[in-house]
């Protein structure tokens, strides 16, 4: 598996430029993880974590602490019997998704090795016929594709393609790959339309949006056919195989039909994203029209102010609108990864900036508070509020967590960049991209194709804790005049401001700079969320806050109150997240200054609020995102201004779930 920093370099390009945005039915098309490269003081020591504490951690416990890679031995031929949950074949899949993502960072011939340890392995349980789940092949040979609601065949299958992807994408080996369309290949030949095939969809969505990904890699259209296959079939009696497996895996009613988004969140996300590929593809109009239908009521009725969703723990999902309690808030961490995928997804497809507000709040909160700055423990769940009992762990029975974490990590960069054509292009009948879309603030630099030719993105800031963003672009040629448009998002505005670059013959830079209001704003919810009530939280840029009992030892955390017009003090504290254990592997490398609120209570007592991505990183003791706050209803009368529900509506007719507070919403002295 031997490769140069330029063959990875060029593999990237030719994935970049093998399915254009035109094709998809994007207005965006990605600039791919491997061509963007973190430089900053906020991400780039988690990618380096990610690397070099994360990677080493998830493989100890796959190889010595768990049975996840001594399965695949035994699938192989060795003695032995299957050890763990019948789908940890998937773990395994998306921690070499992982490596592939460390491996386009930089070159690292210890996990290029392991990584190729691992796919060899792989290759070897894999069977004659192309099938391969190790549960089956160990403990149940006879019993194969009998399971399709609770087995996960076609979820493993999903992540490996995933997986192979990323691996034939970062290092231009395509050994993995050419294993996982030996499994692809057997699906697609097994489930389909046609009167020989069966019909049935996956239990846990998540195939459906790697057919797209394995599409777009090889060029292969029956994969993609594949993956519409699985989206039509979704909630459609007729001809299914066993039957509807129900709103736990969203197959109770046909997909185009879908408004309020049920059941296990998780399985949510990663079937809306494939629908979203499906839907641009095909340029489906009824599908994107659910798309945007579930879109609203996840992100306007169903989701925490820290993007976390799935409020329920009995079903690891959903619940009733504007149900959000906070201290037993589900949240799991795969589910935020979830719904950043999916943000992902719809901001590229509509080239609207709302889809990229919501990725930000969930990257920034719901996503990066489930790992330690550590890099070696994590959150299955992420409450709003904690009794001082929860805290994260190194690994789980089943650990999709710490896997989903490490890929999307090594990912982050592929989301902060896109490109698109400009209108002034398209009437000229250009198709090549010229405009720049710039959607999260990272300092650091990318490799852009634009114009039909490569342009060097440098970005410098100090986001998110400060919000001044200067872009420098530079073209590779100077010969001849160009332009390149800017789309840089404001952030949690739901727009793009514009700026043209341009360059005269000769000139070898352009630059832009942006300032982005970063004033800490207490914030309030819809009434209709009970938990919230007579509560307010704190939000600066991206960043949600929180107060823990280790920095407010005079005030009991659950009886925190602000007045009605508390000074909210931005502090820059350096070092002030560190590990309290001497022996913590990041110590000499993991950026802990962090951007402090510090206030007064109504008491005159001094209150410090942290990020909330940052709680549970120091001292064990209790947390809370919402706080009392002086001069609110505890039950506002939602018949009288300002708590009546056109008082919460937009002007669009959309339900308004949080906002910032105004002194019109104080009861009167």
């Amino acid at each position: 598996m031997k490769t140069t920093p330029f063959f990875w370099l060029l593999a990237g390009f030719l994935f970049a430029a093998a399915v254009s945005a035109q094709e998809s039915g994007r207005l965006f098309e990605e600039v791919p993880f491997n061509r963007v490269h973190a430089t900053d003081s906020f991400w780039a020591p988690r990618i380096r974590t990610n690397a070099e504490v994360s990677a080493a951690h998830n493989i100890d416990w796959c190889e010595n602490q768990t049975g996840r890679i001594q399965n695949f031995k035994v699938a192989a031929g060795a003695e032995g019997d299957f050890q763990g949950i019948y789908f940890d074949d998937s773990d395994v899949y998306k921690i070499i998704e992982g490596l592939a993502g460390t491996l386009a960072e930089e070159p690292n011939p210890q996990i290029e090795a392991k990584a190729k340890e691992w796919i060899d392995l792989i290759g070897a349980a894999q069977q004659d016929d192309g099938y391969l789940m190790c549960w089956y092949i160990i403990r149940e040979p006879d019993l194969k594709w009998s399971n399709l609601q609770n087995m996960h065949e076609l979820y493993c299958a999903g992540h490996m393609a995933e997986a192979a992807v990323a691996m034939a994408r970062a290092t231009g080996d395509e050994t993995f790959l050419n294993i996982n369309r030996k499994l692809i290949d057997l699906i697609c030949k097994r489930y389909g339309p046609a009167p020989d095939q069966l019909r049935s969809v996956p239990g846990h969505p998540e195939l459906e949006l790697a057919l797209v990904k394995l599409y777009q890699y090889t060029g292969d259209r029956k994969y993609l056919d594949e993956a519409k296959f699985f989206v039509d079939c979704r909630g459609v009696e007729a001809g299914r195989e066993k039957g509807l497996f129900g709103d736990y895996c969203q197959d109770h009613i046909p997909l185009r039909e879908q408004s309020e988004v049920v059941g296990h969140a998780v399985r949510a996300m990663y079937l809306y994203c494939g629908a979203t590929d499906v839907a641009g593809y095909f340029r489906d109009d009824a599908l994107m029209a659910a798309m945007n239908r579930l879109w609203d009521n996840v992100t306007l009725h169903k989701m925490y102010i820290t993007g976390g969703i799935g409020s329920d723990a009995s079903n690891e999902g959903f619940r009733s609108e504007f149900y959000l309690p906070n201290g037993s808030a589900y949240c799991e961490t795969c589910a935020a990864i979830g719904l950043t995928f999916w943000a992902h997804r719809m901001n590229l497809a509509t080239g609207d900036a709302k889809f990229a507000d919501v990725m930000e709040r969930a990257l920034y909160n719901g996503v990066i508070s489930g790992y330690s700055l550590s890099g070696d423990t994590y959150f299955y769940v992420n409450p709003l509020e904690s009794n001082g009992m929860h805290h994260r762990e190194p690994f789980f029975g089943c650990a999709c967590c710490p896997s989903n974490v490490i890929r999307l990590i090594a990912s982050m960069p592929g989301y902060v960049y896109a490109t698109t054509v400009s209108d002034e292009a398209k009437n000229a009948g250009q198709t090549e991209p010229d405009t720049l879309v710039v959607n999260l603030f990272v300092e650091g630099n990318a490799s852009v194709r634009l114009n039909g030719q490569e342009y060097t993105v440098e970005q410098k800031t100090g986001y998110p804790y400060d919000g001044v963003v200067e872009i420098a672009v530079k073209p590779e040629k100077t010969d001849a005049p160009s332009c390149v448009h800017l789309l840089v998002r404001q952030p949690g505005k739901g727009k793009y401001l514009t700026q043209d670059l341009a360059f005269d013959a000769g000139q070898s830079e352009a630059k832009a700079a942006f300032g982005f209001d970063m004033t800490p704003r207490r914030i309030i919810a819809n009434p209709k969320v009970e938990a919230d009530r007579a509560c307010v939280a704190i939000q600066r840029g991206p960043l949600v806050y929180c107060f823990e009992e280790c920095d407010n030892p005079d005030v009991p955390i659950e009886e925190i109150e602000l007045p009605r017009d508390p000074e909210l003090k931005v502090v820059m504290k350096e070092g002030y997240i560190a590990a309290q254990n001497p022996d913590d592997p990041t110590a000499g490398f993991a950026d802990r200054d962090t951007a402090v609120i510090v206030t007064k209570s109504t008491g005159g007592k001094t209150l410090t609020a942290i990020p909330y991505a940052l709680w549970d990183n120091r001292a064990p003791g209790k947390m809370r995102v919402w706080v009392g706050q002086d001069g609110m209803v505890p039950e506002p009368d939602q018949t009288q201004e300002p708590w009546r529900e056109e008082d919460w509506t937009s002007a669009d007719g959309k339900p308004i779930l949080y906002r910032p507070l105004e002194h019109r919403f104080f009861r009167k002295l």
